[in-house]
């Protein structure tokens, strides 16, 4: 019998959560946060220096809360801050010399943990995944966006 939509809520959710605390669980065994990792992570990914607002944008989070991960990367000798050539209102983060070294530490070690459990679904359920994992995340953006019309609307 197929499940309702709030039992398949409800399993999605303790996934989601679960994703999120292996995740959080995995950064701080290597003294890291989430955010952290996923800073250090897209620094490094790119090589070149990004702006606060680009890392707020790529990793849809708060100005706030990206400030307050590069101070503790800056406090750590992982990443810099330096005013931008093109907008001296905007600051780029870029990551230091150890910080280059540990990113990449800690990225290929992350990479090689999220291979080893994806080697665990067959190759049919991973793509099953990604694609359904995306088009949950499009979709749910486009519920948003239409909600947030509908309240203007109004």
């Amino acid at each position: 019998m197929a499940r309702t939509m709030d039992e398949l809520l409800e399993q999605y959710y303790e996934s989601w959560l679960g994703l999120d605390a292996v995740y959080e669980k995995w950064a701080a065994r290597r003294g890291v946060t989430f955010n952290m990792l996923n800073i250090l992570t897209l620094l490094d990914d790119e090589g070149v220096p990004l702006a606060q607002a680009e890392l707020c944008r790529r990793l849809h989070l708060s100005k706030q809360t990206v400030a307050s991960v590069i101070d503790s990367l800056e406090k750590r000798g992982l990443a810099a801050r330096s005013v931008s050539a093109d907008d001296r209102r905007s600051r780029k983060v870029s990551l230091t010399g150890e910080g280059e070294t540990f990113a990449r530490r800690i990225n290929g070690a992350l990479r090689r943990f999220e291979i080893g459990a994806l080697a665990r679904l067959s190759e049919a359920e991973r793509e099953a995944l990604v694609d359904t994992t995306h088009k949950l995340w499009r979709s749910m953006a486009d519920a948003l966006e239409q909600e947030q019309q509908d309240d203007s609307a109004d």
